[in-house]
């Protein structure tokens, strides 16, 4: 809600999902969908919401492409372990994650990471390539 409220980071937005690139990012582009209804486990996704799942993911992807043609990059589902499938306290989510820098021994040393562009400056450039607005409603 917070970031919704905000817009600065947000990317789209639909009646199921939004996406947004994450506040203290780790990597340059770094981007994150997240469903609004609550669940610990991604398998627990309804068939109305795969589509538009999809409809975001293929938008990140298509605008990330715009800006960095042909970069890859590594699409990760968090989700709770199969053991337990209902922890109240965590919320699946999608992160996407272009490969622009190597994690080397500063990062693997202290845990920091060294990202040139501020979410905020990654969202406003994602956004910009696209024609329509926030919204895929």
């Amino acid at each position: 809600e917070q970031e919704i409220a905000l817009e600065e980071r947000l990317l789209w937005e639909d009646e199921n999902f939004i996406s947004l690139c994450p506040f203290a990012s780790c990597f340059p582009y770094e981007m994150c969908i997240l469903p609004k209804r609550h669940h610990s486990d991604f398998r627990e996704i309804k068939e109305s919401e795969i589509k538009s799942l999809a409809r975001i993911l293929k938008k990140c992807i298509t605008s990330l492409d715009k800006i960095l043609p042909h970069i890859p990059y590594n699409c990760i589902i968090h989700t709770s372990p199969s053991s337990r499938p209902n922890l109240e306290f965590y919320h699946w989510h999608l992160e996407i994650i272009p490969r622009l820098s190597k994690v080397a021994g500063f990062e693997w040393g202290t845990g920091f990471y060294i990202n040139y562009i501020t979410p905020e400056e990654a969202a406003k450039y994602l956004t910009q390539l696209q024609s329509s607005p926030i919204s895929l409603r």
